[in-house]
């Protein structure tokens, strides 16, 4: 499990590690429909996926099935157990973007 560092900005690029993979993330709050989405891009930054909407409790990646995507998922969890209403300074403050490797996600489920 590794916890997806947030910042305040409204939108950011960060390197990050998953699975012995670089990729980067940019994060970008929608100010509009009051939603933050993420992006993922490769080493060399050709885009991976774009704009997925960060919700609560959902596994965010499962959904893609492209060759060069992170292995494991990410899921955004309420940390504070309040509304499910993320809001613009929420992350890292009452939610948490976590990264599952594919052996901790398979086991998550196999509980549930």
């Amino acid at each position: 499990m590794q916890i997806i560092p947030f910042n305040d900005n409204s939108s950011f690029y960060q390197q990050i590690t998953l699975d012995s993979d670089v990729f980067f993330l940019y994060f970008r709050w929608n100010a509009l429909n009051e939603f933050w989405v993420m992006s993922i891009y490769d080493i060399d930054y050709n885009p991976i996926i774009l704009s997925i909407k960060i919700v609560p409790s959902y596994p965010l990646l499962s959904q893609y099935t492209m060759l060069n995507m992170p292995k494991g998922e990410m899921v955004c969890h309420n940390i504070v157990s309040d509304d499910g209403v993320i809001r613009r300074f929420d992350m890292q403050q009452k939610f948490e973007l976590v990264y599952y490797s594919k052996d901790e996600w398979d086991a998550l489920r196999s509980v549930s």
